[in-house]
């Protein structure tokens, strides 16, 4: 995916400070121990104090009857750095953070700050109090020495014999949503992170009145069998969280074979995992219901395969690690969910060998990894038995020099780009940028299945150089960079001329107020342009405790002259505002008597999700806001829940309008999802909305195929998305038009705002007004696009389409909308949905992609 350009800048200022911390070879003096004193803003020690401090590991820490505490030394030498966080009830935490540069003082005092009271009670789903649940609230806060970023500290306590908990050292000044984490034996762990700090403050009587529900968790049973339906004993079952975590538990099954967990959450596609010495791994989904069956797991024998490693020059490899990418007929695994597969001496030995001897009788792929060489993707088909593989060494090293002079450029940035094939130009992924400095950079060749790298070096003052690339198999590379001064960059327009040459005055900020006309203080401003191509989006800007804000330079020079809309959001409410809008009323040099944005209330969604008289339970949701047609553009907003028993859901804090509510229906692997379209929803602010959702409508499947003359294996149709909406009267309006590579603004550059003007006088040629027209059909044929990703053997599945005429693209996943012509292989087909049976799903048949010549 791309980087955003936001990175660099960070990096950028990052590495002008590298060399001068290199030249500054002399350490100052430690002393021994540094005292710290802990106080209150009058100077009045505090005595409660307590925290932690750290040199490489926590060391917990009580203040004395002055608010005295000391932090050895020691250790100063070896770790160079030292921070401690100090928190007391009543106050906001306070953190420090210390280097050898500046010195370690031998004092320091803490000035603590007042804290707000929050709590609550918990209570079981029948409603009766819950004692001794530990109740964290997590908070980041700002800290006050010596610190660029945001600590991160839990505070902790205990619900009492009512069920009730309180805190007192959340900053006073926090005003946004805390994150709640509670937990108990016998009890569901439960994160909450939607309730506004307001609702958990204690009301004129001192009383906390939030009530927070805790769920006891569900059991799941099974038993494990060989072929011959008899028992296993001892055979390892990991039931699988999610798989993007390591997050696991873990038992193994009874002398008959059985086996159970107890405390799982609800979940209609769970992950389950069985394996045992000499069987061959097993993997299925299955449903944590609130009433489960015992279900049974037979395990087949596993079979030896024999891998031998070398390097170029034929040296056998010892330590070389393996692991399961993916198995045939099984629903996928993961690097971090694969360890189960192999058993635990998964290393080469001295002459380069390694036995796996539980491996399945079906096509699986193996990731081979050692320290400094390629990591490779191997794939084993069932008649093979052994494995010769040879790793090349990763390491490259790359000379970044200035193209006139040949001296060493002191700081740059290096991203890498990885290609699939050494015949394409498209790169597969990118990396986060790295920091280089000294004119040199070791960098590693990143295998898996590319077979080619290559990196672009970019330097302030300078244009950005891209390295030839790198194919898999070249060994000790060195890529010489040279970098050519970049051109100076014309004044930006002052605001008179702005205002003279476009109309328009520099748009500066606002007022906010609440729901109920108070000061929305700390409120979030975010930018959303409606040409997608202008840069990455802008970092948002706060409201003041006055409720003001100004817009950042950044925002400034990505809205330009075009289309916009601004995205508030506060505890309270949110806001979208068009351009138009904010500029009739906002388009004051100085703001002065602009209208101040009133927020509206949030709204909220509770109901059930069902299909036929079967509820939905354990089952993932989201919603996403639909724009109006008034709005040029929609801000980007998401919010994620899963149905909890008999199918309840709840979407708290829901932007008033009209929401499409979807289901993720896992596919047949576990990389694989699609959305089901539940249905549609109007929020009105301040109100829950009370629904019951299902899929209604015809389900539409079908199979992507390659003709005969192309090999299978060329196409992973996993990468492959199939989106749909209904059927444009033009085809044509389907693919995006292209803005000029002139108007592709960098909100980071210098010269973004003189590109802002140029486009906005493009705007006003026939060209201009075309791609106008051309992209506002587009917007409108890609309106409420559905997607499914495709299966292994190219299969997908639409859930819940009413009767109509649609448009069907199959195309690349990282592709943006449904343009079929961007890719190396589409399929854009059209079909009808007509009224009738909608128990029987409507087939599509194989659809053939067809090659994209153009590319």
């Amino acid at each position: 995916m791309p980087i955003p350009l936001r990175y660099f800048a960070t990096l950028f200022t990052l590495l002008l400070l590298v060399p001068l911390a290199q030249t500054e070879e002399a350490r100052g003096r430690f002393p021994e121990t540094m005292t710290v004193t802990v106080v209150d803003e009058e100077g009045k020690p505090i005595t409660n104090a307590n925290g932690f401090h750290r040199f490489g590991k926590y060391v917990n820490f009580k203040v004395d009857e002055n608010g005295i505490f000391e932090i050895s030394m020691k250790d100063v030498e070896k770790w160079k750095v030292t921070d401690f966080t100090v928190q007391a009830e009543g106050y906001g935490p306070f953190s420090a953070h210390f280097s050898e540069d500046p010195i370690i003082p031998e004092t320091f005092t803490v000035v603590m700050k007042p804290a707000q009271k929050i709590g609550g009670i918990v209570v079981d789903e029948e409603g009766n109090p819950v004692e001794d649940v530990n109740v964290q609230c997590a908070i980041f806060f700002e800290t006050n020495y010596k610190v660029a970023d945001l600590f991160f500290t839990p505070i902790k306590t205990k619900t009492d014999a009512e069920g009730k908990w309180s805190l007192f050292q959340l900053p006073a000044t926090f005003n946004a949503f805390p994150n709640l984490s509670l937990q108990k034996e016998g009890y569901l762990k439960m994160g909450v992170n939607n309730i506004p700090v307001a609702r958990l403050n204690p009301d004129a009587a001192g009383q906390f009145n939030e009530k927070i529900v805790l769920e006891r968790g569900y059991t799941f049973s099974g038993r494990v069998v060989d072929e011959s339906r008899q028992p296993l004993e001892d055979v390892a079952v990991h039931h699988g969280i999610e798989h993007w975590t390591s997050d696991y538990k873990q038992v193994r099954s009874d002398r008959e074979g059985n086996f159970g967990f107890e405390n799982l959450r609800l979940n209609d596609q769970a992950l389950l995992m069985t394996h045992a010495p000499g069987k061959a791994p097993q993997m299925l989904f299955v449903e944590i219901r609130s009433e489960n069956k015992p279900i049974e797991i037979v395990m087949k024998p596993g079979r030896k395969v024999t891998f031998d490693v070398s390097n170029s020059s034929g040296r056998p490899l010892k330590d070389v690690t393996f692991h399961v990418v993916e198995i045939d007929g099984l629903p996928g695994s993961t690097h971090s969910m694969s360890l189960p597969f192999l058993q635990t001496d998964n290393k080469t030995d001295k002459n380069g060998r390694f036995v796996w001897n539980d491996a399945p009788d079906s096509l699986c792929e193996i990731d081979c990894r050692l320290r400094n060489y390629v990591s490779s993707y191997i794939s084993i088909t069932p008649d093979q038995e052994t494995i010769a593989l040879t790793l090349y060494r990763s390491p490259i090293r790359i000379n970044v020099r200035d193209a006139e002079t040949d001296e060493p450029i002191p700081a740059f940035v290096v991203k890498q780009k990885m290609y699939s094939a050494t015949d394409t130009d498209r790169a597969s992924s990118w990396s986060m940028p790295e920091a280089g400095t000294g004119g040199t950079m070791r960098m590693y060749f990143d295998g898996g299945k590319n077979r080619a790298n290559s990196f672009d070096v970019q330097a302030l003052g300078y244009k950005t150089a891209s390295s030839r690339k790198v194919v898999l198999g070249e060994e000790d590379v060195v890529l010489e960079i040279r970098m050519q001064k970049a051109a100076e960059t014309a004044t930006a327009p002052d605001a008179a001329n702005q205002q003279a040459e476009t109309g328009l005055f520099p748009l500066s900020g606002g007022m906010i107020l609440t729901p109920d006309g108070k000061s929305a203080a700390n409120a979030t401003v975010k930018i959303a342009v409606a040409a997608a191509a202008c840069g990455p989006d802008a970092e948002p800007v706060y409201s003041d405790d006055a409720g003001k804000f100004l817009l950042s330079d950044a925002q400034h020079r990505m809205m330009g002259p075009q289309e916009f809309v601004l995205f508030i959001t506060h505890p309270t409410g949110a806001a979208v505002i068009s351009s138009k809008d904010f500029r009739s009323k906002h388009d004051r040099e100085a703001n002065v008597d602009a209208e101040p944005i009133r927020l509206l209330n949030w709204g909220r969604i509770e109901g059930a999700l069902q299909v036929g008289d079967r509820k939905l339970e354990g089952t993932g949701l989201h919603i996403r806001w639909n724009k109006p047609d008034d709005l040029p553009v929609a801000p980007s907003f998401y919010r994620g829940t899963t149905t909890k028993k008999d199918g309840r859901f709840v979407f708290e804090q829901v932007l008033p309008g009209t929401v499409h509510v979807m289901r993720f229906v896992r596919g047949g692997d576990f990389y694989s999802s699609w959305s089901s379209y539940c249905g549609t929803v109007e929020v009105k602010p301040g109100e829950t909305t009370v629904c019951t959702l299902g899929n209604t409508g015809r389900t539409v499947i079908g199979k992507a195929a390659v003709n005969e003359t192309v090999a299978p294996e060329t196409i992973d149709f996993r990468q492959y998305t199939a989106r749909l909406v209904v059927k444009p009267e033009n085809l044509d309006d389907l693919i995006t038009p292209e803005l000029p590579r002139e108007f592709w603004c960098d909100p980071s550059a210098d010269d973004s705002e003189s590109c802002s003007l140029a486009r906005l006088a493009w705007d006003d040629t026939a060209e201009g007004k075309e791609y106008a027209e051309r992209l506002a059909r587009n917007n409108a044929a890609n309106r409420n696009a559905r997607f499914s990703f495709l299966q292994r053997d190219g299969t997908f599945r639409f859930d819940g389409l009413p009767a109509g005429d649609y448009a069907l693209v199959i195309s690349l996943s990282k592709n943006c909308g449904l343009d079929f012509t961007r890719g190396d292989w589409y399929r854009l087909s059209t079909f009808t949905v007509a009224d009738g049976d909608e128990t029987q799903p409507l087939d599509l048949g194989e659809l053939s992609l067809e090659q994209n010549r153009s590319l």
